[in-house]
Parts: C-alpha cells; structure tokens; sequence
C-alpha cells in the first residue's frame, strides 16, 4: 500500500472539514428556524384559543381572556390536536358579578370542531362579588363571606309580624353539580324592639336555600366543590367533555 493512499492528502483533510462545518451550520440554521417557527406559531395558536373563548362566551359574560397550550406545538398541530391548554381570566364578568377563572382542557381539536375532554377549573369571587349573589334569592338581602361559610341576612313573616334576621350557614354543592345550598344555622333576630330572643326561626333556620350556578356556565360544566374563606370563594368546576363550538359554548343549563 502506497503512502498516497494510507494517508489523506491536506487538500482532502480540508475538504473534510469543510463538509463538516457546512454541515454543522445547517444544522444549527435548521434548529434555529424551528424555534422561531415554534415561538411564532405558539403566539398565534394562543392567541386564536383566546379570541375563540372571548367570542364564544356565554350571554351575559364579558371578559378578557388568556390562554397558553402547553409542551411544543409543532407536533401538536401536525397531529390535529393540542394536548392541553390552559384557559385564564383576571378579570370576567357573569351577570355584572365579577370574578376570576383558571381551566384546564384537554385534546383541543386543531380546526376549532369537536369536543375537548376533562375540563377542570376553578372560579374564584372576592368577598365584594359575592354579595351580589343575594339577588338571585328572595329569602335574603344580603351575603357575606365567613370562614368555611356565609352570612345572611334578610326578614321573614313570623306569626303576623316581620322578623329582621342575621345567620351564620354553611355551602355546598348540589350532588347534580348544578348549583349550590346555603344552610342557615345560627340565626340572631336583629329587629330588637321585638325582644324576642329565639334560637331559631322557623322557614330560615336549617331549611336549605338552592342557588342555581347552571344558567351561568355552559351546560355541559358542573359545579363539583368550594373553598370558602372570610376574603374569597373558590369554585371547582369540571366536565368530561365540552363542545368547543360557540352555540356549545353559549347554551347555558338548567336547574
């Protein structure tokens, strides 16, 4: 074996580099546009959920909405459907209340058509917001929040006469998911002039008051627990699939 042939020539050590860097500088250029494919397209998709959401709204709800779909999006849209993304709103209102929204959803169809699954969220309210749920209800004027529970209070008949009332109750969700019972149990007669001095009042005292959450959300969702504080309600809401169309989005449920 001659020399020539046992060892590579400067010329074609040289050209070897040089098809190692050409190489190596594709790559990079291919990995760099990938990234800024994936930074702007993720942009865009975030920005088409959001719109989405905000159009389809149910009546009576305004808002301004963001939304974020998680891992790399790439894949996602090659395969027609995004794997989750989170929903979220500072700031919304339903029926003038204000309150705040953090959902989850998965297997988001690309096109805008279908059902996402495993929907799971939570809507808080501000103890300011909660007081205006007492217009939903004709057996108390006014809410507050306590720890673990609510205050009401309001007036009922008694035997002819009108019984001014302030009463400690608990909250729950309805078994259904379709809305939520405030229990009074401790009731305190605030009308004193009465001197009347009751531990309960008949019609107020453990008789559960249903608030219907349904006409409020899309129809599909559920109402499944709260968290409540002396500041702050925090719903949980989930469903196991919801129509991502706006007449979905928009038909509301019933109680």
């Amino acid at each position: 074996m001659s020399t020539a042939t046992a060892t590579a020539t400067p010329e074609s050590r040289h050209r070897g580099r040089t098809v190692t860097i050409v190489v190596l500088v594709i790559v990079v250029v291919l990995a760099v546009l990938v990234v800024v494919a994936e930074f702007v397209l993720r942009g865009v998709v975030d920005r088409i959920i959001a719109q989405q959401v905000e159009q389809s709204l149910p009546e009576g709800t305004k808002g301004t909405v963001q939304a974020h779909a998680d891992g790399v999006v790439i894949p996602q849209l090659i395969s027609g459907t995004l794997d989750d993304v989170s929903i979220s709103s500072r700031r919304i209102t339903v029926d003038g209340i204000p309150l705040a929204a953090d959902v989850t959803v998965h297997d988001v169809p690309v096109d805008g058509k279908g059902d996402v699954h495993d929907v799971d969220g939570t809507v808080t309210l501000a103890s300011g917001s909660v007081k205006d749920l007492a217009k939903y209800s004709p057996l108390f004027d006014r809410l507050s929040l306590t720890d673990g529970g609510v205050q009401l209070s309001g007036s009922t008949a008694v035997l002819g006469y009108d019984i001014g009332y302030l009463a400690q109750g608990s909250v729950t969700a309805q078994s259904d998911g379709r809305g939520i019972t405030i229990t009074p149990k401790t009731v305190r007669i605030t009308n004193s002039a009465l001197d009347l001095k009751v531990d309960s009042i008949p019609g107020v005292t453990d008789t559960p008051v249903p608030v219907c959450t349904a006409k409020f959300l899309p129809e599909a969702l559920r109402v499944r627990s709260l968290d409540v504080t002396a500041s702050r309600a925090e719903v949980r809401i989930t469903a196991d699939q919801l129509p991502l169309s706006e007449q979905g989005l928009q038909t509301t449920g019933t109680c």
